[in-house]
């Protein structure tokens, strides 16, 4: 009778080896997880600090926010010197002194990296963490505004008051967004301005957010956070919401808000 040796066979080891396999790779995929967990924590953590120091600035100015897009002579860089448009005009710079740091609060989770390179002030107006509703919320008064490229009083006078300027004229502003996740590029997350669904006509794809998609086709957006995005509310709460909640209207304007339509798009009055 032949006695069977105590080494492992073949068809053993293979299992051994599959099984070991498969345990580090789910072990890494936990690991994962739990980075891009704390990750989203330290973004939804940033998001609060970040719209306190803006309704600190709204505050500090008798109920009027902070515009959203505004060129600002007596902004200033890190280094205590004045800024060129359109660094200036963009709100990391002015909303700087209302946030007690910069780093942690309006960058982190990598881009934190930006303040620290010689001569960024560009790519540091341009790539906060989290971008701003700037047409809606405050009001874009630069050439980029989707509304025409004009004068924002004379965008007024055709479009009624299509964006907020003070607190008090948000019927529920613990749904209107302020700031929410943003990316540049696919590969680059951050970016200074978010644009909603919707503004005369559709901004957003209707394609499905993809995050090899280019950031423009929803309005920079980045649902990196298992599909969903960090937002800043006016009301100082701060929530995590997908695509089909960020495509209503109504957490974007005054006026869908005030029309509950959730499709709403501005119209000369």
């Amino acid at each position: 009778m032949k006695h069977r040796s105590p080494g492992f066979t073949l068809v053993e080891l293979l299992v051994t080896i599959t099984v070991t396999i498969s345990l580090a790779a789910l072990g890494m995929l936990g690991y994962r997880s739990a980075k891009e967990k704390a990750k989203s924590i330290v973004e939804i953590n940033a998001a609060r600090n970040l719209i306190t120091g803006y309704l600190g600035y709204a505050a500090d100015h008798s109920s009027q926010v902070m515009p959203g897009f505004k060129a600002d002579p007596d902004a200033m860089n890190l280094k205590g010197e004045l800024m060129a448009f359109p660094m200036n005009a963009r709100y990391p710079y002015r909303l700087m002194a209302n946030v007690p740091a910069i780093d942690g609060i309006i960058f982190y989770n990598g881009n934190e990296g930006l303040l620290h390179k010689e001569n960024n002030d560009y790519e540091i107006s341009l790539r906060p963490n989290l971008g701003i509703n700037a047409e809606l919320v405050g009001g874009n008064f630069g050439s980029a505004s989707a509304l025409l490229n004009a004068a924002q009083t004379r965008l007024v006078s055709v479009y009624g008051k299509y964006y907020l300027s003070h607190l008090s004229e948000a019927d529920d502003p613990s749904k209107l967004i302020v700031f929410a996740s943003s990316r540049y590029t696919k590969d680059e997350p951050g970016y200074f301005e978010i644009k909603p669904p919707n503004m005369t006509a559709n901004v957003w794809s209707s394609d499905k957010f993809e995050k090899e998609g280019t950031a423009s086709k929803h309005g920079y957006v980045d649902f990196r956070w298992s599909g969903k995005a960090v937002c800043a509310m006016l009301g100082g709460n701060v929530e995590l919401l997908d695509e089909e909640q960020m495509r209503d209207m109504r957490r974007w304007s005054i006026q869908a808000c005030r029309a509950n339509d959730e499709d709403f798009r501005i119209s000369r009055q």
